[in-house]
């Protein structure tokens, strides 16, 4: 029995109850598909894998250092899940995620490219060196994974879907929101390139529960208190919108950003 004592069915009840993506079994039907969702052991990238497995895909889970919380996710979810150790943002090791991938189950359909850091330094502070650093992560590494997708996604059609910040439009860090802007704006140009063969979007989340906040709850409920539904979101929340973006529930969307930042953004 995994540590948190749900196992497969009570995980994905607890995923049902929390998500709209249960609701309807066309919108979660992703029987034969493979999707890869980078920065998948923990947050939103957990409940992004959680999701599709509940739908029935096989999903290739990339961590670069969460080896014990990538470990639960495969002992919680079963088979379904493959997790591999690469760094998103180096070439080399993205190669070799995509071999092990494929070696394991198959050529990966669905990409969601969640991997990232978040700044802490702010100006003057933030050396050229750290913010070359956050483009690297955030911004320079999603495109080389995307790429390396395309190039082995053949003659399919397919989805890449995005996270991106709704601090691009609430800006704190330099850094932090530089690199989601540069993400932003690469995912209008990435969805030109790729077209029509593959659609490219982002979600651009608001506060979420996720364990980048652990001991940090009063900035949550404060956050909360601001946005205009009084409420911060849930990693499944998040979920909800990249299932539906890489669904064909949205084959009419490409190049767009979804906020999911609960009206934060306008207030």
């Amino acid at each position: 029995m995994p540590e948190n004592g749900l196992g497969f069915k009570g995980i994905m009840k607890r995923h049902c109850q929390r998500s709209m993506v249960c609701l309807n079994l066309g919108f979660m039907d992703w029987k034969d598909r493979v999707v890869l969702v980078t920065g998948g052991a923990r947050g939103i990238g957990r409940a992004c894998v959680e999701a599709f497995v509940s739908g029935g895909a096989r999903v290739v889970l990339n961590y670069r250092t969460s080896e014990n919380d990538a470990r639960r996710v495969v002992e919680d979810l079963g088979a379904a899940v493959v997790a591999v150790q690469a760094d998103a943002s180096n070439e080399d090791d993205i190669r070799r995620l995509f071999d092990t991938a494929e070696a394991k189950i198959g050529t990966v359909d669905l990409l969601v490219n969640n991997a990232g850091v978040v700044g802490r330094a702010k100006f003057p502070d933030l050396t050229g060196d750290a913010l070359m650093d956050m483009l690297r992560i955030n911004t320079t590494g999603p495109y080389m994974v995307t790429r390396q997708y395309f190039r082995r996604l053949g003659d399919r059609q397919g989805a890449v879907v995005n996270i991106g910040s709704m601090r691009v439009f609430q800006p704190t860090s330099v850094d932090y929101a530089a690199s989601k802007a540069a993400l932003h704006n690469m995912t209008i140009s990435l969805a030109r390139a790729m077209a029509p063969q593959v659609r490219v979007n982002t979600v651009a989340p608001g506060f979420t529960d996720t364990p980048m906040h652990e001991g940090n709850r009063n900035r949550l409920e404060d956050e909360a208190r601001k946005s205009l539904l009084k409420r911060y979101s849930a990693p499944e929340d998040i979920a909800d919108a990249v299932l539906f973006l890489a669904s064909d529930r949205a084959r009419s969307i490409t190049g767009q950003v979804l906020l999911a930042d609960n009206g934060r953004s306008l207030a």
